[in-house]
């Protein structure tokens, strides 16, 4: 039976770990729910809405 090599695990290139990575998508979800949340109160146009980088699409 042969053994299998175990490799450290690397982390990315800049030093950052999954769980920083996840944090951010996180707070970037949790944002854009937000602006979301702005623009059904009347309080932000499309336009900004669409400068914070969230679009609505069609469903097909």
């Amino acid at each position: 039976m042969s053994k299998m090599a175990k490799a450290p695990v690397a982390e990315a290139a800049d030093g950052e770990k999954k769980g920083d990575r996840l944090t951010r998508f996180i707070e970037k979800v949790r944002a854009d729910q937000e602006s979301i949340n702005l623009f059904y109160d009347g309080k932000i146009t499309r336009d900004e809405l669409h400068a914070r980088g969230v679009r609505f699409v069609k469903a097909l």
